[in-house]
């Protein structure tokens, strides 16, 4: 008890040290858009001014669908004649002083009313990725366009719709991903962090970029609310409190910035004056966990406008001026100093109350069993199980069932949203077998697995005929969009494994099989259902590989099921022994063939291989063991490290694909081979 009376003081005095920060706050963080006006100024001189946290070079106003790159930064400088190069060293000066340097891709529309700029496919959105990379990001390009700057991320301003935005970021996050920064002067910079912002209009969902943003990929998100009525400030703010709210519970993980106008001449309407701003529309946004600031539009209005200096001017006014403020900041301090007086002696009672009770306390014996009282604490702050809603509760989290993510063989996908805004999916079972106390009781021992390559159960509904289960949602969808079978009506451009690297593939391949491991060997349970099969292996932010639907034929399917002598339609995942009997019994072998066939299709998918007639698992397992060298001599457009990768995912599939249970490897085994090198592997003797 004393513990924890120690812990609780020291708590609530490290809130009380925060109330005085928070009530001192004299500043926002904001956002400029920079390079459309030789008015402006210089890039050095607008961060100078230590008025913008971060600024948007704009824009990258020419991509994707076969164009050439083009950098337009008007009346600045000239990218084709290489004069923008000379920008390094503003761009330098800027992150000396902890100013974010971003390049704005997209911006408004050419002379014709047309865009400069679209996607038209999931390679094309590859290949932008891998030229923003190389020549403004962490690559080693040869023709930079801003010379050796290394610039700090990537900004979406995209008002020409494509559906092949969301591609873009993912291979933005990828390329971003624990890369280490080689610049052309040969500097290093190890483990960068870069950034991924979005500049979105204010009617939810934006039409452009909506797909994109569903992710969850992006760090910063300046959402603009001007020439847009319907969402911005008019006569009173509630348009745009409501858009606001819809925004931000809508992004969780990312921090959403006010996007206005400088100025009156900025932009046709939306703008709001600084006093307005500070009075009446901050209090508003400000409330919001993941607020982030202002972002304007744009340096050379706010130039001339001084809207900046008048909105820090004004929020410092607001927190030490004349009137009411002053009084209330009067109070805060009274109070403030009165609760840190009265909790600084709570702090030092409780101290001497620990110490003297630590220094009456006999140490644990050696040897002894029992962990210290700490771990015990640690202990009770893990969940155990999963929390239990009702149906209205489902209702609530769905919106009604309003977006309906898929359907399968145990039940109806939908998503939804917790009320903390955590994004998550909700799967309504059907056919369930069972008492509800059996049902409960699956639950629990589903629940109690956790690793991060198993889609954790975060909850479950039990109320009547109702029976459904609440997983966190995963942004990337399932692996089954990336390792598609190839049928001759594929087209490649259309075949989503194209923008996944081989390594990220082979990273996949190895989630997956440490997941089947600690499912197979790390929690001592034989009884729990796994569905391996790409549409069950879910992809999160970071395309980790998670999976899913464990234990869950186990609510839904009699146990005779599993065992049943009667042999049926055989799914190209399933071993021999899950379709009849007569092949054997089903075991976690059963899943390494699974496993095996995903690898294999996995590897089939990427180099969009058609293989005569047979197209099956089973001729295409066949025919790599029968061409494997020539088939990764074949793959040119990779080096040898990533050929030998390449190899193993082969090899190993082909072993996981024995028709004879006791010939597969076993997951761990599996996992040391993915480890080794390919030329430690050798072949299964045949294909059978």
């Amino acid at each position: 008890m004393r513990g924890n009376f120690c812990n609780l003081t020291i708590l609530l005095l490290a809130a009380a040290s925060v109330l005085p920060a928070a009530a001192a706050a004299d500043a926002v963080d904001i956002a400029i858009y920079w390079g459309q006006n030789a008015s402006e100024g210089t890039l050095g001189d607008t961060c100078g001014t230590g008025l913008y946290a971060y600024v948007n070079l704009a824009f990258l106003s020419t991509f994707g669908a076969g164009r050439a790159p083009v950098l337009d930064l008007s009346g600045h400088c000239d990218a084709p004649s290489g004069t923008c190069a000379a920008l390094a060293s503003d761009i330098a000066s800027c992150q000396s002083a902890g100013v974010k340097v971003l390049l704005s891709m997209g911006g408004g529309l050419d002379d014709a009313g047309a865009p400069g700029y679209n996607l038209s496919s999931p390679s094309d959105a590859q290949r932008v990725a891998a030229y923003l990379w190389d020549n403004f990001l962490g690559g080693t390009g040869e023709s930079r366009p801003l010379g050796d700057a290394v610039l700090d991320g990537i900004d979406f301003d995209m008002e020409a719709p494509s559906r092949y935005y969301d591609d873009l970021a993912r291979n933005l996050t990828w390329l971003y991903k624990g890369a280490a920064t080689a610049t052309p002067t040969g500097v290093e910079k190890k483990n960068k962090a870069y950034l991924l912002t979005a500049a979105p209009q204010c009617p939810f969902p934006d039409a452009s970029l909506g797909g994109a943003l569903g992710m969850g990929l992006f760090d910063h998100v300046w959402v603009q609310f001007y020439n847009n009525p319907p969402c911005q400030f008019a006569a009173d703010a509630s348009a745009l409190q409501s858009a606001w709210q819809q925004w931000t519970a809508a992004l969780p993980s990312a921090t959403v910035f006010l996007g206005l106008p400088a100025s009156l001449d900025a932009a046709g309407s939306g703008f709001v004056d600084a006093d307005t701003l500070v009075s009446r529309v901050l209090p508003l946004v400000e409330g919001a966990p993941n607020y982030g600031g202002v972002m304007l539009w744009s340096r050379s209005y706010d130039k001339d406008s001084g809207f900046s200096v008048k909105l820090q001017a004004n929020l410092q006014n607001r927190n030490t001026g004349n009137g009411t403020s002053s009084y209330r900041k009067r109070i805060y301090t009274i109070v403030g100093v009165v609760a840190g007086t009265v909790l600084l002696l709570l702090l030092l009672t409780t101290c001497f109350l620990c110490h003297k009770k630590y220094r009456s306390s006999s140490p644990p014996e050696e040897g002894s069993t029992t962990p210290p009282k700490t771990e015990q604490f640690q202990q009770k702050l893990i969940p155990q199980h999963p929390q239990r809603y009702t149906y209205s509760d489902i209702q609530r989290m769905t919106k009604t069932f309003a977006h309906k993510l898929g359907q399968g063989s145990h039940g109806d996908v939908y998503r939804g949203s917790l009320r903390d805004a955590r994004q998550i999916t909700v799967k309504v079972l059907k056919n369930c077998k069972g008492s509800d106390k059996d049902f409960v009781n699956e639950v629990a021992r589903i629940g109690g697995i956790s690793h991060a390559n198993v889609a954790p159960l975060l909850g479950f509904c039990l109320q009547g005929p109702t029976r459904a289960l609440i997983y966190e949602y995963m942004p990337n969808g399932s692996l089954e969009s990336y390792a598609l079978n190839n049928n001759e009506e594929d087209s490649v451009e259309e075949n989503y494994s194209l923008w996944l690297y081989w390594e990220k593939l082979f990273d996949i391949a190895v989630g997956v099989a440490q997941g089947l491991e600690y499912l197979h060997e790390g929690i001592g349970d034989n009884d729990v259902h796994i569905s391996v099969k790409p549409r069950n292996i879910l992809l999160d932010q970071e395309l980790c590989p998670k999976i899913s639907d464990v234990g869950v034929a186990n609510l839904c399917l009699l146990k005779e099921s599993k065992t049943s002598h009667d042999v049926r339609e055989r799914d190209g995942y399933d071993a021999p022994e899950s379709v009849s009997r007569k092949f054997g019994a089903v075991s976690s072998k059963s899943d390494v063939y699974s496993y095996g066939v995903m690898v294999l299709e996995m590897v089939r998918a990427k180099r969009h291989v058609k293989v005569g007639a047979d197209t099956t698992s089973k001729y295409f397992a066949q025919w790599l063991y029968e061409h494997l060298d020539q088939f990764c001599n074949s793959i040119s457009d990779i080096n040898g490290d990533t050929r030998d990768l390449v190899r193993k995912m082969i090899i190993v599939g082909l072993w996981c694909v024995q028709a004879a249970p006791m010939s597969r490897p076993s997951m761990s085994r599996v996992i040391e081979m993915l480890e080794s090198s390919s030329t430690d592997l050798e072949l299964p003797r045949r294909i059978s």
